[in-house]
């Protein structure tokens, strides 16, 4: 094997032609579908945003599977082209998705909507000025010579980090890909359709079932939303949120339970759940159990007054809500439980790291299947975290807030991918991100200062989702590293691909982002008018938000509570094998995941069904069987949202 990947030729054209390509058409793509939830739901960017999948990866897979069906081009290409689209691509996935991608966070129509205080809070190094911005809704030529300040600072703030976390990985890899074998549920089903695609007769039988249950949901549910006429199948026009999640009202039988939380009934989040790990199944959906009852008998005992009154969206998010109030705070346990979950991977991968550590000191080759040698990845890491502060110190931070912001960053992302790595999902939530600046920063002024502004930027990249993104860059390297593995390609060659994504997507997605709106006018688009113009924030952050995040004072000690809690399931989870509740479902059963995006019940059904097969056909039923129809029914799914997403697009210029 070591002799073969010696051998391997790196195809430079494509890993710079997928990520500038796809970079530029990605925003594109979104900002002319013309609605909510279509902006996210058919996007090519994290279109299933309660766990992080996007859709670039099976689009551009999905493009190239009838070439495969020519043998000679099947045998050239092989199994390692699509291996170079899926880590090229997926990386560009998290720079595609607004507002969120790049940090720019309805920053731009701010400039000119929010008048005055905008003028005196936002940096003009992230932002030309009002009359600037203001074409952007209008349309007309663009000003390069005053983009170029802006998009150089939002490339800079992308790749330092993004940079830092690949050194992260690359470390890692051996740890995470060789050894623990972490299955990353996402990236297995991308890799079955890969393997279905290489395959001499096509599409396997069961492949195919599963493609076809994808589509017989996912069909239905997109015409719904265009066409009115069309008959409403699966009830999502009733009380159900973008991502396929029911929520209740007080005026329900469900509703009226005061610790009731939303449920999912999307088949593709069963299907994806499928892959991941029986015991983080069980313990997610058995600690949202947990939690409605908890919340059930603190109301009973006089907490959460009128709880019921509001519905299940609101519990999470509104007051009185559990997360954020007493006697609970799970937002604040959680935050605690969060940070603890890495710092316990760490401290139980200390010999790993001391070894790696110990190689790079005497300078000894590392192995001929990691990346880079460790000396090189410790001085990238080096390198890279001493830029990340030069570049926030430069911005306006002090050196203490610039310290804090790869701590900050390391200590929320980190865990979160490993959740992703291990569960196939993620904890979505802003309010962590602000974890260690409500300490330095007990308050804030209204409105406020340019480094008050600034601190909270970072917060919300930090911690909210994979498509700021941050995240998107440790998931997506990761995730890369994982089929690469599976493909057979060298770890050399997947390091390259990443980096080279990272460093190319950021720009083509600001580029075709601003292309957009200069040509066709932001007033024209749902996307600018709606969520850029109208909605979102203005100039954040309030004083009564920051004192709300992660919750009210006191929180520290419940995020304590939280640290031991995972400490504790950590410990018993590695000490017996028969102890069935593990860390990560604590933390998916009692956040967002699962209050605000009903994880708990896809879990559940996916928990039921992968239990069944393997009772009833062991190891064999579920790799040959179960596997190919849960892989096929999320590219079913997929399939869907890409025709919705082009049906949409052609009706953005033929009305129909």
């Amino acid at each position: 094997m070591s002799v073969e990947r010696e051998k391997e030729k790196i195809p430079w054209l494509l890993l710079i032609v997928v990520p500038a390509v796809l970079g530029f058409i990605g925003p594109i793509w979104q900002l002319l579908l013309p609605g909510s939830p279509y902006v996210i739901n058919n996007s090519l960017g994290e279109s299933v945003c309660n766990i992080g999948m996007t859709t670039a990866p099976f689009l551009v897979l999905l493009l190239i599977a009838p070439f495969y069906r020519v043998e000679s081009l099947r045998r050239r290409l092989g199994m390692k082209t699509l291996a170079y689209l899926y880590m090229s691509s997926l990386v560009t996935s998290y720079f595609i998705l607004y507002p969120w991608a790049l940090g720019t966070h309805y920053l731009y129509a701010q400039r000119f909507v929010a008048g005055e205080i905008a003028e005196s809070v936002i940096p003009d190094f992230m932002c030309p000025p009002p009359e600037v911005c203001r074409i952007l809704d209008t349309g007309g030529p663009i000003d390069w010579g005053a983009w170029a300040t802006p998009i150089t600072w939002f490339w800079l703030h992308n790749i330092t980090l993004g940079l830092f976390f690949l050194s992260i990985c690359t470390l890692l890899r051996r740890l995470w890909i060789d050894v623990e074998k972490v299955p990353f549920p996402q990236t297995l089903v991308v890799y079955e359709l890969a393997e279905n695609t290489l395959a001499e007769k096509g599409w396997s039988r069961f492949f195919v079932i599963g493609v076809v249950i994808g589509l017989v949901f996912e069909i239905p549910v997109t015409l719904t939303g265009i066409f009115p006429w069309f008959p409403d199948l699966y009830g999502v026009k009733y009380r159900t949120c973008p991502m396929i999640t029911r929520w209740f009202g007080g005026d329900e039988p469900l509703g009226a339970i005061a610790g009731m939380i939303n449920m999912s009934y999307n088949p593709l989040i069963v299907a994806m759940a499928y892959m991941a790990p029986l015991s983080v199944l069980f313990s997610t959906w058995f600690f949202a159990v947990v939690y409605i009852i908890l919340v059930q008998v603190a109301y009973a005992i006089g907490f959460y007054t009128g709880i019921t009154d509001i519905g299940t969206c609101g519990r999470h998010w509104c007051t009185p809500s559990p997360q954020t109030e007493p006697p609970f705070k799970f937002y604040a346990i959680d935050v605690g439980a969060l940070i603890m979950l890495g710092i316990m991977h760490l401290v139980l991968s200390r010999k790993y790291l001391a070894e790696t550590l110990r190689t790079a000191l005497k300078g000894s080759g590392s192995s001929s299947e990691e990346a880079i040698s460790y000396r090189v990845c410790y001085l990238m890491m080096v390198t890279t975290l001493i830029a990340t502060l030069m570049f926030w110190m430069w911005s306006g931070l002090s050196f203490i807030d610039a310290i804090f912001v790869p701590i900050t960053v390391f200590f929320i992302v980190y865990p979160m991918t490993r959740m992703f790595g291990v569960a196939g999902t993620y904890w979505r939530g802003y309010g962590k991100g602000l974890t260690f600046y409500r300490i330095l920063h007990p308050t804030v002024h209204s409105p406020p200062t340019t480094q008050e502004f600034l601190l909270y930027h970072i917060s919300r990249t930090a911690a909210d989702c994979p498509s700021y993104p941050w995240a998107g860059a440790f998931f997506s390297s990761f995730a890369s590293y994982k089929f690469a593995s599976l493909a057979g390609l060298s770890s050399r060659n997947a390091f390259k691909t990443v980096l080279l994504a990272l460093l190319i997507a950021p720009l083509a997605s600001h580029i075709g982002f601003l292309w957009t709106l200069h040509t066709i006018g932001g007033n024209h688009l749902f996307m600018w008018n709606s969520w850029y113009k109208s909605g979102g924030a203005v100039i954040q952050p309030t004083p009564e938000e920051w004192s709300v995040n992660p919750a009210t004072d006191p929180w520290v000690e419940y995020a304590f509570l939280g640290a031991v809690i995972i400490a504790a399931l950590s410990w018993l989870h590695a000490r017996f094998v028969w102890f069935p509740l593990e860390p990560i479902g604590f933390i998916l059963g009692t956040t967002s995941p699962s209050t605000l995006f009903g994880l708990w019940t896809a879990f559940l059904v996916a928990w039921v069904l992968k239990v069944l097969t393997l009772k009833v056909g062991g190891a064999r039923l579920y790799e040959e069987y179960g596997v190919p129809i849960a892989s096929g029914a999320v590219t079913g799914c997929m399939v869907g949202m890409i025709l919705g997403g082009l049906l949409l697009i052609i009706r953005f210029f033929i009305p129909f």
